[in-house]
């Protein structure tokens, strides 16, 4: 299949990894559409339960950071600065 046959359902954009699992798994979705449209309960800006939750790990990686002394808005702003350094 091309790219363009892989139109994930909600949202009209090509899917690009976990093309395997595309039709039968996440229901012609991406893997995160699927978690936000079936599995995600609550604001999905916010973290669910779900250990696999974009929004969960992010809150993790954060803990993490701030425990080992690190602000994470500023290793944001680091990776920013190295990809795009004229920003």
């Amino acid at each position: 299949m091309s790219d363009s046959e892989l139109i994930c359902v909600r949202c009209n954009r090509p899917v690009r990894r976990n093309r395997d699992l595309f039709h039968d798994v996440f229901e012609r979705m991406h893997w995160l559409c699927f978690h936000l449209e079936f599995e995600h309960e609550g604001d999905p800006d916010e973290p669910c339960d779900d250990q696999s939750c974009h929004e969960w790990q992010l809150e993790v990686f954060r803990a993490k950071l701030t425990q080992l002394g690190h602000d994470p808005d500023k290793v944001i702003a680091d990776a920013v600065q190295a990809k795009w350094p004229s920003s």
